[in-house]
Formats: C-alpha cells, structure tokens, sequence
C-alpha cells in the first residue's frame, strides 16, 4: 500500500500480459524475498510455442492470476499492439501476431478476474511506463531494466535464476538510479546503444563498464540535446562527427577516464556498426508509439479491480479447460479467497471516499532530460 496526503491506498501494478505467466512476485513484503507468496516459477509462457486450445499456458496464467486476485492490490495488465516493433534491445525479434484463441482466453480470464487491460498500439512496456508517467499505476513489473528509458520511474524486476526460484526480486526508481550514479537518461541511452546485443553473433560488442566510462566524456548528453533539437538531416551530420569523436576518444582515452585506449572497439564503430547509433532504434526510444502519441485520448482515467465473478470462473474452466465439477470446486479456492480479499478492499474504499484522481500528463522527452 501507499501513504500520502489523502491517507493510505492501494497499490497500483502495471502488468506486461506478455509476461505474467513468467512470475508471481510479492506485494506484501518487497523486502521479505522469502515471503509465502514467492513461487518457483520457469518461463512456461511463450508467446511464439503456446498452444490454442485447452493449453497448460491457460492453466497456469489462471492459477497466476487467482494469486494475485489475493492480493492487496489493483492490477492493470497490457498487452502488445499491432504496431509493436519487432526490434526490441537491439535482439529481440518480436511476432506481433500472438495466438488469436490464447490471447482471446486470457483477456476472458482477466474479466472474469475483475482485472482492467487494454491492448497498446505498439509495445505493451512502453505503455506501462506512460502510464507510470501519467501517475495511473505506481510500479511495473518487467524483467527488463530499460524500461525506466521508456520513463518508468519505479519498476520491480525479477529474471529466472537456473534454480527456477524467484530470491532475488529487484526493485529499481528513476531517482534512485540518478542519485547512486548520476547517470541521467541522456547517459543512460548512450549505455543502452553500446552494451546492445549484436543481433548476428549474440554477443555484446561493447560491455557495459567501458560504456559507463564513455559517459564521462559527455556523449550521452550531447546525442540527446541533438536529437530533441535537430531536424533529421541536421542530426545526421552532427552524428557523423558524433561518432567520429567517439572513435577518437575510445583510440587515444584524452582524459584517462576509460583507464585504457580501445583500439578495437573504435575499429568495430568504423567498420561493422556503421549505421551506430541506429536511427530506428533511436526513434524507438525518443518517440515511442502509445495510446497518447498524436492527439490520441488516455484509454483509462483510473486503476481500479472489481471482485472475481466465480460464476464466470467456472465455465471458463469447464468450457475451456475441460475441467470436471470436483477440480473446479478445488481449483476455484484461491479465487474464493480472491473474492473476500476484494470485498474487503471494497469496504476500505468506501471508508475512505473521494480519493483524488492523478493528474495525466504524457511524459515528454523534456521531463527526461531533468530527471
């Protein structure tokens, strides 16, 4: 729960749909990793290999989800969009078109649960974090770090250690990262494009220490300034001696803030990555698509859940997983007590009435550059 002005209220969690069946974390302790609600979980959930019909990904997204009815908690789920790139961290191949019956069966889940979702225009992660900005939800759950340059500003992430438990849940804030490193996000970008994955060979071409090191030169801060106030051809040019310069920094390290030349890595700019930074992958942070870009209007003014309709519940699980009157009356116990966590949160509600709406102000490149 969170403390403010108005007195205490419920959390507000942010949820890629792409990933909820990849782990369940817990709300109740963030500092307790042991915590009852912890579970082994393996990444069972693949959107590319996932059956349609009366799947194990359905059953488990059901049980994951029943855990989180029993949360105290409103959470808010988003799927990826038509437009989504196929880009992603500069690997990552992304197939837009996910199995129709699956999707349909976990959205139909997600109603039953009384959980809201919306489908983004383009990538699910960049439409948490304008929501964050927005102040409609206060933390996202993502494995993947550089959502704070999508501007998440708190996010909590767990990867999948080879034992399969979930110990180490992380949690990271935009101002905490800022007042540890005083990194900011135009330095932030810099480490994203050096330390990528080159998508032939897998590997990183340049690790993350000496890309941290580089920021000290003050190239991160100057490819930002440059892309939010040049016009494309403009910004090609400045970037052609950009890159020239950090060449020249990496060759000869002026400054001794790289501790050793880079002969190599220059070499590697020059001759293989001849396209670095790459525009595409700029725009793709620079210019995210999202249900607020071009005039677009917000698809939800506020995060709320409603309790679990266990009538629904159970024909979802006899029409769609074939389940008989017996495991249905078994398996729905979570989702009891789901219902009776929601009622309660209801009654506090009512106790606490006319709560304030947050304000919807759609990040901007502007507020990044203070952060």
């Amino acid at each position: 729960m969170c403390g403010g002005g108005a007195g205490t209220r419920l959390l507000t969690v942010g949820f890629n749909a792409r990933l909820v069946a990849c782990f369940v974390w817990s709300i109740l302790s963030l500092t307790s990793p042991t915590s009852a609600w912890m579970y082994s979980l393996l990444n069972v959930f693949s959107w590319r290999q996932a059956g349609t019909g009366r799947s194990h990904e359905i059953r488990m997204i059901f049980h994951r989800l029943s855990s989180i009815s029993q949360m105290p908690l409103h959470p808010y789920f988003i799927f990826d969009g038509p437009d989504c790139p196929q880009l992603k961290r500069g690997k990552d191949i992304v197939h837009p078109c996910y199995p129709p019956l699956l999707v349909q069966h976990f959205q139909e889940l997600l109603m039953a649960f009384g959980f809201s979702w919306h489908m983004a225009p383009g990538e699910a992660e960049v439409e948490l974090a304008c929501l964050q900005s927005c102040a409609l939800v206060d933390v996202v759950v993502t494995p993947y770090n550089n959502a704070l340059l999508f501007g998440a500003t708190c996010i909590v992430r767990s990867g999948i250690p080879p034992s399969g438990k979930y110990e180490d849940m992380q949690l990271y804030s935009s101002d905490t990262l800022q007042n540890c490193t005083g990194l900011k996000w135009g330095d932030l970008l810099l480490i994203m494009l050096m330390s990528s994955v080159d998508s032939e060979t897998g590997c990183w071409w340049c690790s993350t220490d000496v890309a941290h090191r580089l920021v000290n030169y003050g190239f991160g801060k100057t490819l930002f300034q440059a892309a939010i106030m040049f016009q494309f051809m403009e910004f090609m040019e400045f970037v052609a001696r950009w890159r020239d310069n950090v060449c020249e920094v990496l060759r000869t390290d002026p400054q001794h803030l790289l501790r050793r030349r880079h002969h190599e890595l220059a070499r590697i700019i020059v001759e293989e990555r001849i396209e670095f930074p790459d525009p595409a992958i700029l725009a793709m942070y620079l210019l995210p698509l999202t249900s607020w870009s071009e005039g677009r209007h917000p698809p939800i003014a506020v995060v709320r859940s409603c309790q679990p309709d266990l009538a629904s519940l159970a024909e979802f699980c006899s029409r769609r997983l074939g389940w008989s009157p017996d495991t249905i009356q078994s398996r729905l116990m979570g989702a009891r007590a789901g219902a009776a966590m929601r009622a309660l949160l209801q009654v506090s509600l009512a106790i606490v009435p006319n709560m304030p709406t947050p304000p919807h102000h759609p990040p901007s490149t502007a507020a990044r550059e203070r952060q």
